[in-house]
């Protein structure tokens, strides 16, 4: 008798579902999410069943402790999942149900279970990719600020230079002063978390010698360079190039029916993190390389649209993670002449 077992994660409790090679129903349970409890209920079981998780924010603790536990365990990817999300009776025992016959029929979307051991640095990344974020929102506020009083000039150089001194001088009003001065504030605190971060993932890839040949791609400096090492994880589950490219968003999805072609379809599905670091190394490369402006320029001229520019640029982002790919697979610094050929 062979098992399978669908569990449809939620925050506090989950439902388990677990039926055999005639989708007969075995056991179906509502459990709390301890995982104690769900290794009683599954370990009276022989042999252990295999388990799919749907893949929600907090799979992490369930995966991991189900597989030190000795059982094969997939990960579902909820873009994959129209049978349950697209019911038309949708409940979370038949989504456990519908789960665990997705396993039996071998048939589950699966996602990458990303190494344990690297995903704190990963999430850590992640982190500090926000904080940036945040604080360009701080600085665009305090821009606002100035603004709304007529004061014009300030470039982000010059925001990043402001002290208190020059808010006592700008503003008379106390109310306009506190305003700036937290928003001041609030830059200080961000700033101070982003370098504290970096710091910790820097020290972690400080001999890693991916991580330094990742910096012979143009553009790619340190922060992009982790974001690229940290995102992608075991190169060699992609087969090539193309779903590479795929996965880290640098090509549009096609929707294609008789004559009719639709370009940009799907254009969410993979990694933000990877098309966000593509991108800017392309802006930079474009910026400071004249082997990949000239590349850059030759693709301008041959539209006509107005977005010739952001279409060009994705086109270097995608030129890009093609030589990531290849660096990552074959460990050999990224090489200009095969990318990027005069």
């Amino acid at each position: 008798m062979t098992y399978y077992c669908g569990i449809d994660l939620h925050s506090k409790d989950s439902w388990l579902c677990v039926i055999d090679e005639k989708d007969r129903i075995q056991q179906r349970e509502k459990v709390p999410n301890h995982l104690p409890i769900i290794l009683h209920a599954l370990e009276k079981f022989s042999p252990k069943p295999s388990v799919v998780v749907e893949s929600t924010m907090n799979w992490y603790w369930l995966v991991d402790g189900l597989q030190d536990a000795g059982f094969e365990v997939k990960l579902a990817h909820i873009f994959g999942l129209h049978m349950i999300t697209g019911a038309k009776v949708k409940t979370d025992r038949r989504d456990a149900f519908s789960l665990a016959r997705l396993l039996r029929l071998d048939a589950v979307p699966e996602a990458y279970i990303y190494p344990k051991t690297r995903r704190p640095l990963r999430d850590l990344l992640r982190r500090r990719n926000r904080l940036v974020s945040v604080r360009a929102t701080a600085y665009q506020s305090m821009k606002q600020i100035l603004l709304q009083q007529g004061i014009h000039g300030y470039s982000l150089a010059d925001l990043k230079r402001f002290d208190e001194a020059m808010i006592l001088t700008l503003f008379d009003h106390p109310a306009l002063q506190a305003g700036m001065q937290m928003e001041l504030e609030r830059i200080r605190l961000y700033s101070r978390e982003i370098l504290t971060l970096e710091r910790i993932i820097q020290k972690s890839v400080s001999e890693e010698p991916l991580f330094e040949l990742l910096q012979t791609i143009p553009g790619v400096g340190k922060i992009l360079g982790l974001t690229i090492f940290y995102e992608v994880g075991d190169v060699e589950r992609f087969s090539g190039p193309k779903p590479f490219c795929s996965y880290a968003r640098v090509v549009p999805g096609v929707a294609q029916s008789s004559s009719v072609t639709r370009r940009g379809r799907g254009s969410k599905q993979g990694n933000p993190y990877l098309k966000w670091a593509f991108m800017q190394a392309a802006g930079i490369s474009v910026r400071y390389d004249p082997d990949v402006r000239k590349f850059r320029q030759t693709h301008m001229a041959r539209r006509r649209s107005k977005a010739r520019r952001l279409i060009s640029l994705s086109i270097v982002a995608h030129k890009l993670a093609i030589g990531a790919y290849f660096v990552l697979k074959d460990r050999v610094p990224f090489k200009m002449e095969l990318m990027f050929a005069k």
